[in-house]
């Protein structure tokens, strides 16, 4: 096996490319990118002799490459310095994807009569100084009435996520709103298929294609129907048929479509969390949450395919550049020993 090469990246800073300065000080570089999270983040850990390494500025832009490959895109966030007569000194540059100090963390106030979800995202998207981009089945979701409860863009666009089953994904200047479990990246990105095969690619797992949590076939909400004057009771399929228990939420919507939408979000989510783990590979740099990974050679029972959730690119000078793989969403033939 052959790690990837230390130096095959590309940092830039505030519009400057630091790469060529940056080579002879990193320690280590780590991406972190989820499909659960609104943010992703990045890390440079850097030796500052003398204190001889220019401090960024706070919200100055980050873009990182990893083997040609656009990895992250977003803000720095914190810098920290630290030293000790053993240790000597390094820096920890810290960068988000979220512009912490920008409209995206304001609270408002707004609504909105009789829209798709993709019109009234754009809208409060663009107040927000965000490009918004809703993807997929979700894009067609119509409510009579949306509200911003005094809440900031990425905490109303993150409830919204989980009532119509789906995630936000804030990079830099541009968001995604992607539905879960479709097969559709969380950051408008193409998706790849990842191989992790013993003997080739795949350095350790830690995989279990089977946990036992509560799961349901039906999902009971409730809501009022003006028509009748009444409040109704209406059970949602959730899509998984190997149970017979029925969840009764405690949660009211505001008609029968909402509660259906719920009741899928539900199912997705439950079928998302019934098997997984995580795997490490030799750094791979175009993979995404959401994405398939097979794994092979592994045995009988863990060998399958798994919806990516979590994705952590990792470079430094004593393991040269690994990716770790958080899984979910175990299938084509993961949890069945069929020997």
């Amino acid at each position: 096996m052959s790690f990837f090469i230390l130096g095959n990246y590309k940092v830039t800073v505030a519009g400057q490319d630091v790469t060529t300065r940056f080579r002879p000080l990193l320690k280590s570089l780590e991406i972190q990118r989820s499909a659960g999270e609104a943010s992703d983040t990045c890390s440079l850990v850097i030796a500052d002799k003398d204190g001889l390494v220019f401090l960024p500025q706070e919200r100055a832009s980050v873009v990182v490459e990893l083997n040609g490959n656009w990895a992250f895109e977003g803000f720095v966030s914190d810098a920290n310095s630290t030293g000790s007569k053993g240790g000597g000194r390094e820096i920890k540059i810290s960068a988000s994807s979220v512009d912490h100090g920008s409209k995206i963390k304001q609270p408002s106030l707004r609504h909105k009569d009789r829209a798709t979800l993709k019109d009234v995202a754009a809208e409060w998207g663009e107040k927000a100084g965000i490009q918004m981009q809703v993807l997929g089945s979700l894009a067609s979701v119509e409510r009579d009435y949306w509200i911003q409860q005094n809440e900031s863009f990425v905490s109303w666009g993150q409830r919204i996520a989980r009532e119509v089953g789906g995630t936000l994904k804030i990079v830099g200047k541009r968001g995604f709103l992607s539905p879960r479990n479709e097969g559709i990246s969380v950051s408008g990105r193409p998706l790849t298929p990842i191989l992790a095969r013993w003997g080739d690619n795949l350095l350790d797992w830690d995989i279990s294609p089977i946990i036992s949590r509560p799961k349901y076939n039906k999902v009971a909400l409730s809501y009022f129907d003006r028509a009748k004057g009444e409040r109704v009771e209406v059970d949602v399929d959730t899509g998984i048929a190997d149970v017979d228990s029925k969840l009764r939420a405690l949660i009211t919507v505001a008609n029968e479509s909402q509660a259906r939408k719920r009741g899928e979000a539900h199912g997705k989510e439950s079928d998302r969390e019934k098997g997984g783990g995580d795997v490490t590979i030799i750094g791979n740099a175009v993979a995404e949450p959401e994405a398939i990974c097979t794994v092979a050679g592994t045995r009988a029972g863990i060998d399958g395919s798994y919806q990516i959730d979590t994705v952590s690119h990792s470079i430094s000078k004593s393991s040269g550049f690994t990716t770790s793989l958080g899984l979910k969403q175990p299938k084509g033939g993961a949890g069945a020993d069929k020997r």
